[in-house]
């Protein structure tokens, strides 16, 4: 079965950065940010296509995986319906080092489960990766 991977960016209190914020830019666009992870996605997952991911997923093998972006409220909308359906086995996120307290809050949509810690970085603009796995997925 295909893996489903989700990757987004967030403030320290769990809101969406705003686009044109310089680490945004940064998560966006750099070798280490989203770009690794579209390197090595077979597929993006696209709002408002779940119902396709759902029909074609499990005629994929282990080795596919799909990519579900969340950057903006469309992709937190398609991140909501990933986590009802329990279709996420690796969530990404790059944390930024601050808090705004006004945006569109992912933790607001985050699933009552517990992930597993998978990896860690911290990178020297003070952006920190962290990379969970669904336990009830492994």
């Amino acid at each position: 079965m295909s893996k489903i991977q989700a990757v987004t960016a967030m403030t320290l209190d769990g809101f969406l950065p705003e686009s044109d914020d310089v680490l945004t830019q940064w998560v966006m666009n750099h070798r280490k940010g989203f770009v690794h992870w579209r390197e090595y996605c077979n597929a993006w997952i696209l709002p408002h296509s779940i119902l396709d991911l759902l029909c074609e997923k499990d005629s994929k093998n282990s080795s596919f995986t799909y990519l579900a972006e969340v950057h903006d409220a469309e992709s937190l909308e398609l991140l909501r319906g990933l986590f009802h359906y329990n279709l996420v086995d690796e969530f990404i996120v790059y944390l930024f080092p601050y808090s705004t307290g006004k945006g569109n809050s992912v933790q607001k949509i985050l699933p009552p489960k517990q992930w597993q810690l998978h990896k860690a970085v911290a990178f020297s603009n003070g952006i920190c990766r962290l990379i969970y796995r669904n336990p009830c997925k492994m």
